[in-house]
């Protein structure tokens, strides 16, 4: 009993790294700029002011992710995958690993970070939580060609929410050693994303 409650967590884990980035639909962003372009300056004008929690949510938002990604590799002790599936879950979760260290070590510097409290509307925590639901049951219920379908779904989303949530706080943070640390791991991201999409393309016939 203890195993099934502990495999329940861990699916529930990689479902929630895909609702992190549920609400992102490449349709909606045609034509779209990115709205961060430059720091974010508070009413004195040099940076985020205390009381100032926008970069507090979305770094909040940001490490949350990135701790379910250090978890998604554990699911191979469960479910079986292919050899280059296996490697690059495996990859995912040492990026976000090294991500979540590196990052944890400047958030005390100035504009000082704290994380804790995404800011998230009520209805929209609920929603992705019923979509981690439904999207664990599917995990839990499927096998062979149709799981490894499944977690490569899930992360092609998630790596492309910390990529893209990476670059927007890159933008906003005027701390540079910060702003550096993101850029690089938006970058990580987007590559393992790539990788993710080609394993996801379909064959011409």
């Amino acid at each position: 009993m203890g195993g099934r409650l502990r495999h329940s967590r861990l699916l529930r884990t990689v479902a929630l790294a895909l609702a992190s980035g549920a609400m992102l639909h490449p349709w909606m962003s045609v034509g779209c700029s990115p709205t961060l372009q430059a720091p974010l300056r508070g009413p004195d004008g040099a940076g985020a002011d205390v009381g100032d929690q926008r970069l507090d949510h979305g770094y909040s938002l940001l490490m949350e992710v990135l701790g379910d990604e250090t978890r998604v590799s554990e699911i191979l002790g469960m479910k079986s995958a292919s050899a280059g599936i296996e490697e690059l879950l495996r990859a995912i979760s040492a990026a976000a690993a090294t991500a979540h260290e590196d990052l944890e070590t400047l958030l005390t510097e100035t504009p000082p970070i704290s994380v804790g409290s995404s800011g998230l509307p009520l209805l929209e925590i609920d929603a992705r939580n019923r979509i981690a639901n439904q999207e664990t049951v599917g995990l839990l219920l499927s096998s062979g060609t149709t799981f490894e379908l499944r977690i490569l779904l899930t992360q092609e989303k998630a790596t492309g929410y910390v990529a893209a949530l990476s670059e927007g706080l890159a933008s906003a943070d005027p701390n540079l050693a910060r702003r550096d640390r993101l850029s690089k791991l938006s970058q990580r991201f987007l590559q393992l994303n790539a990788e993710l999409r080609d394993r996801l393309a379909v064959e011409p016939d």
